[in-house]
């Protein structure tokens, strides 16, 4: 138990308490990292994209890549409080998403 409350932690999870979405600076280069997904092309004009998690396995975090850093625009990344087996993900502009990435965890004792 004490390790997967350490790899939440690590992850950027918040204990239980709180349910809002972590939001954290994006990254440099205004991509989405590789994470566990690898970038996901998203294909034809789509301003939100329902992602789920694989078996045995929890969304913790999402990256969200729409516009660019010409226009003060570019990645988003989200670390959720509780990860979960799905979730739908937008970009903050409105703007539809190029691509984005997931970190998965573990879904120890996860219940739906």
């Amino acid at each position: 138990m004490k390790k997967a409350l350490a790899a939440l932690a690590v992850a950027g999870l918040a204990l239980p308490g709180s349910s809002a979405p972590a939001e954290a600076a994006p990254p440099a280069n205004q991509l989405c990292p590789k994470w566990d997904s690898g970038r996901i092309d998203v294909s034809g004009k789509q301003g939100s994209v329902t992602i789920k998690a694989p078996a045995g396995k929890t969304i913790a975090a999402v990256c969200v890549k729409a516009g660019s850093a010409k226009q003060g625009l570019g990645a988003e990344v989200t670390y959720l409080d509780y990860a979960k087996k799905a979730v739908t993900v937008s970009h903050s502009s409105g703007k539809d998403i190029s691509h984005y990435s997931v970190k998965y965890v573990p879904a120890y004792g996860y219940k739906s």
